[in-house]
């Protein structure tokens, strides 16, 4: 296990080493490390070189906080956007103590802190465990308490009904980085986590592919995207919105899908303009109506395309394009 004080002196001798030669290439990098702590062990020196090369991308993924944060590529791909993590955090405000489970690098763990009276976390990676104290203390975040190891064990100690927010992170990837594509292969499974008794509201942050049936469950779905791509999902339970509900957290713009799904009739010829939906929209299963609401027809029920005779209102949404010319196609 690494010493994260030790980490930190690493890092600061990085910054030096960076400031004086800003061509060095990794090998050198590592070199010059190397000999400046000859009897530095490989755990450590891993993760004081990725987390200065993962800094620029956690800058622009956390904010600000990244600069001094301490991460692996690894928990910065799984990590949430600042502004997902500070819009999700809304489901929260107010609530005693809220459990969290899984808490990566400590982005959503923050967010929920400072609007939340308590959070509990649990990691069951003892040394992310370790990085996300240092990631939390950089934040200043106090009313956080830490907890590592297996999942079971510590959930057997904790009496789940002094808890009324639940927040669950599973991985989703393998240690080798494959994505999961099967809920059961979460860890910890969805199922699991569907089934935990802990609090009114609870949230449980999955991939956007993943198709998940609320029906009759108590739970609904919300589609989360960031500039053009659609980022995640959540699963909500105990909050006040839609099913398959869309948001844009950069733009804070959303939608929601009418109680009864509408569709209009596709046209016969193709003229006009062909309209493309954001990620987002596409990932709510509500497509025709979200299409149908701006006076859109599905060009095909098995194409993610509208078509419409006047140009649409302009959103962040939605693209149009006019339609040129038109080939026969099946």
């Amino acid at each position: 296990m690494f010493d994260i004080t030790k980490v930190r002196e690493v890092l600061d001798q990085i910054d030096l080493i960076r400031k004086s030669d800003r061509s060095l290439d990794h090998a050198a990098l590592v070199i010059k490390v190397k000999k400046l702590f000859p009897s530095l062990d490989q755990e450590t020196l891993a993760l004081a070189i990725n987390t200065h090369l993962s800094r620029p991308n956690a800058l622009d993924k956390l904010g600000p906080w990244a600069a001094s944060g301490i991460f692996s590529p690894e928990l910065l791909e799984q990590a949430s956007r600042s502004a997902i993590a500070e819009y999700r955090s809304q489901y929260f405000v107010g609530l005693n103590h809220v459990l969290e489970i899984g808490t990566g690098t400590g982005s959503d763990t923050a967010a929920i802190a400072k609007v939340a009276k308590q959070v509990t976390t649990i990691e069951f990676d003892p040394a992310r465990a370790e990085m996300a104290k240092e990631n939390l203390k950089v934040q200043g975040v106090k009313n956080v308490t830490s907890l590592a190891g297996d999942l079971d064990s510590i959930l057997a100690q904790l009496d789940l009904s002094t808890f009324d927010g639940m927040y669950a992170d599973p991985a989703r990837r393998s240690r080798s980085g494959d994505r999961f594509r099967d809920a059961d292969d979460y860890s910890p499974p969805l199922e699991k986590l569907l089934g935990l008794p802990a609090g009114k509201v609870r949230a449980i942050k999955v991939s956007p592919g993943l198709f998940f049936d609320p029906k009759d469950t108590g739970w609904i779905r919300e589609f989360l995207g960031y500039g053009a791509e659609c980022l995640e999902q959540t699963l909500l339970f105990g909050v006040r919105t839609s099913d398959s509900s869309i948001r844009l957290t950069d733009l804070d713009l959303g939608w929601s899908p009418p109680a009864s799904p509408k569709h209009l009739p596709a046209p016969n010829t193709l003229k006009g303009y062909i309209s493309e939906a954001h990620g987002v929209v596409n990932r709510s299963q509500f497509l025709g109506s979200f299409f149908a609401e701006r006076g859109i027809a599905l060009l095909a029920q098995d194409l993610a395309y509208g078509i419409s005779t006047t140009l649409p209102d302009k959103t962040p949404l939605m693209e149009s394009f006019k339609i040129i010319d038109a080939i026969p196609y099946s």
